[in-house]
């Protein structure tokens, strides 16, 4: 006979045995507020996006005000979704139409953003984007919002090139961004109402388990021969244009897509610190022409003083995570001392390397961290070097790995990167 339950006695994690089931099994069985099946293709997709960011108060100011539409966060404003929207000829469609207005007796148009959405590896059709932008004009609106796998620096970027869009706004979200956006206020705790809880946490697990979504995995095709090119090419030889292209265009999202990843998997909110409207494609073009490495800095928690690099050398084919850090007051050893105060929670790692750097930019060679700590109770640090100067201009800490044939690996080089960049962030770069 089964086993009845007993109302106010019984524990909720005990409800699959009522029922003779295992309890994963029992929890797959969960109704689902977005089921999958044919809720994966883009208007689908698009449509459930829409509904959540109308819903969740949290999460679309989080995401406008990333735009610039500040507006979001006054009074009496309200967010409107419409999905498969036609011009006034039925010869264009758009995937999606977001209205903002104010006022709640008879509300007024404050803004309105077209929406253009691929999945899978669909690109952004510029061709497409123009005429979203002649019909936008025709009736008074002046920015799209587009939406695919496609990663961009900023919101503010576009994936696309066109001459068509002076004075028009051209935005870009992927779909990548969206589901970590979703998951960073859940663990700040900054989403209050239990229902909007309950929604994020949904789309989330829809973004996870949807087939068409995906975050930048892959280096491409051309980047085993490209980077071998660029690594056999003399130091002072200009880069062929159309391999600067490919590589440039894979590295651009790459960079984009560790900042995505060490949000998601560690407490912080790591992004890239992109300086006075700096383009990034162009950026990282000079410094691979320049000198064959690419240097990208990020910012924790929002704070700009809080950085650390990831570079990648093509010469040597290595990575490196590196952060600068001051300490000021008192001489060499009293300064070395304070850094491994700060670093005290690091842990005993021989990959963590610490560079002093005296004046006139003079260091000797750089030592381990785990020699640090045992050199706490004798005379002097290996780094130190009376020659140099009494004191220390900054310390360089940094985790340096040698790839070889695996930096041309599209797939590997990703996962090496990525890797190396949330073990220096967990023990170096949290602790500073």
């Amino acid at each position: 006979m089964a086993k009845k339950i007993k109302f106010g006695t019984e524990l909720f994690s005990d409800l699959h045995l009522f029922f003779n089931m295992e309890e994963d099994v029992l929890a797959s069985k969960k109704a689902r507020l977005f089921p999958l099946g044919n809720t994966t293709d883009e208007n689908q997709t698009t449509s459930i996006f829409l509904s959540s960011l109308q819903a969740v108060k949290e999460y679309r100011e989080e995401l406008l005000v990333g735009l610039g539409i500040t507006k979001i966060k006054n009074r009496n404003v309200s967010l409107h979704v419409f999905t498969e929207v036609y011009n006034e000829e039925q010869t264009e469609r758009l995937d999606g139409v977001i209205v903002l207005t104010s006022g709640k007796t008879n509300p007024v148009i404050e803004w309105i953003g077209f929406v253009e959405s691929k999945v899978k590896h669909n690109a952004i059709d510029c061709s497409q984007i123009e005429r979203y932008i002649e019909f936008g004009r025709e009736i008074g609106v002046n920015s799209i919002i587009t939406i695919s796998n496609e990663l961009t620096t900023s919101p503010l970027d576009t994936p696309i090139e066109t001459k068509k869009a002076r004075n028009f706004n051209l935005y870009h979200w992927s779909w990548t961004y969206l589901k970590v956006m979703s998951t960073r206020l859940l663990r700040s705790e900054v989403v209050k109402d239990e229902d909007h809880v309950y929604i994020l946490t949904e789309l989330r697990r829809y973004f996870d388990e949807h087939k068409n979504i995906s975050n930048y995995t892959n280096m491409g095709s051309e980047w085993k021969e490209s980077v071998q090119k660029i690594h056999e090419a003399d130091v002072s030889k200009k880069i062929d244009k159309d391999i600067l292209k490919s590589v440039v265009d894979s590295y651009k999202q790459e960079e984009k897509d560790i900042s995505l990843q060490l949000t998601d998997y560690t407490p912080f909110y790591i992004q890239v610190l992109v300086k006075n409207n700096e383009d990034r494609e162009a950026s990282i073009s000079l410094q691979l022409q320049n000198n064959k490495t690419i240097s990208t800095t990020y910012f924790i928690n929002n704070d700009k003083k809080r950085t650390f690099n990831v570079e990648v050398d093509f010469i040597r084919k290595s990575i490196c995570c590196k952060t600068t850090v001051v300490i000021e007051g008192g001489k060499a050893k009293a300064q070395t001392t304070a850094l491994l105060k700060k670093l005290d929670n690091a842990g005993v790692n021989e990959d963590i390397m610490v560079e002093a750097v005296y004046i006139r930019n003079r260091s000797i060679e750089a030592c381990s961290l785990s020699t640090l700590f045992e050199e706490k109770t004798k005379s002097e640090y290996s780094i130190m070097n009376k020659d140099f100067g009494d004191e220390i201009r900054y310390f360089n800490i940094f985790i340096k790995r040698e790839l070889g044939r695996e930096f041309q690996a599209p797939r590997n080089f990703i996962d090496h990167l990525e890797g190396l960049g949330e073990v220096f962030l967990l023990h170096v770069a949290k602790n500073l």
